[in-house]
């Protein structure tokens, strides 16, 4: 019987899926890649992805394995507790505003989402993880709020600025990356770029063609540092709804955030070319709220439409 054990043990660990926090929920760990900067990837049939680099090397990421369909390629939020071990209730996106055309009186989606991404100091602490960013979706779908979309529906663009921890005896470090994700092949994100506090980022995500994006972040203080990555999907062909959000994975009190609120800044939004209007009071704030707050985070949109995102209680902002 004993030696027996350790191989069964090994089979029980191994059948256990895993999964890897992300700026779109918990995903499953073999299914987020990295790709280089300046990167397009093109979906393909049978659901993998065609990888090509800016020096034209090619190459393919298999359809996220789910076991047969056993396992959700992205965390579900009432999952049993043994899969992956379920993050408790505070993780998931604990801020953000959200617009949907129709708000607008328009049909169809958005053709291009610009604004300025502010960077702010470094937490006292890390996080397991801290992400910003603004994104564009397909669908209205919210980590850890509603169910797996159903397949193969849905998609995120979103550069990302994202404070995580370092490595041994290491604080932790501000990173841009430009993410693209999707239920087929997982998250695709690009090199990181550092990022330094007060720096601002320039973030864009503009159509290209009829199912094709740009999703890049800039360094307003260095114009040649660029987190960027190029993608062609047929989910893309409408990109109806626009975010922009405060994620964390294992945040734990105010010392594991800034001290000073980000901010999101120039939002513009475009259809057909044209800039389009944004009246005041059109980003909902904080539509399917999280269910559990740790210290004061808040949400604040003025009449331009400018967003600031603060998360310190009031006695440690005097």
């Amino acid at each position: 019987m004993r030696a027996l054990a350790i191989p069964l043990l090994a089979w029980v660990a191994a059948a256990v899926p895993q999964y890897e926090p992300t700026p779109f929920g918990h995903i499953l760990s073999h299914c987020i890649h990295q790709v280089p900067n300046g990167a397009e990837s093109r979906e393909r049939p049978d659901g993998s992805t065609e990888v090509v680099a800016p020096n034209g090397e090619e190459s393919i990421i298999p359809k996220c394995d789910t076991n047969g369909g056993r396992d959700p390629v992205l965390l579900r939020n009432h999952a049993p507790a043994h899969v992956g071990g379920l993050p408790a209730d505070y993780d998931g996106w604990l801020q953000y505003t959200a617009l949907n055309v129709t708000r607008l009186g328009l049909q169809g989606g958005f053709d291009s989402f610009t604004n300025i991404m502010s960077v702010p100091d470094e937490p006292k602490r890390p996080a397991q993880i801290l992400y910003f960013f603004p994104g564009l979706q397909d669908i209205d779908w919210i980590p850890k709020v509603d169910p797996e979309p159903t397949e193969p529906v849905f998609d995120i663009i979103q550069p990302v600025l994202q404070y995580s921890r370092g490595g041994l005896f290491s604080r932790g470090a501000w990173a841009l990356k430009s993410w693209y994700v999707t239920v087929n092949s997982g998250a695709l994100y690009s090199e990181p770029v550092s990022v330094e506090a007060g720096d601002s980022i320039l973030c864009n995500m503009t159509r290209t063609g009829p199912t094709s994006w740009v999703i890049m972040g800039t360094l307003k203080s260095d114009p040649t540092k660029t987190a960027v990555q190029k993608a062609n999907n047929k989910r893309l062909k409408l990109q109806p709804w626009a975010y922009n959000t405060l994620e964390c994975y294992g945040c734990n009190g105010c010392d594991t955030y800034p001290k000073k609120p980000i901010t999101f800044t120039e939002n513009k939004l475009y259809q057909a070319g044209k800039l389009l209007d944004i009246p005041s009071g059109t980003w909902a704030l904080n539509p399917k709220p999280a269910k559990k707050l740790e210290c004061s985070e808040a949400t604040h949109v003025a009449e331009n439409g400018d967003t600031t995102i603060s998360f310190q209680s009031a006695s440690l902002l005097v």
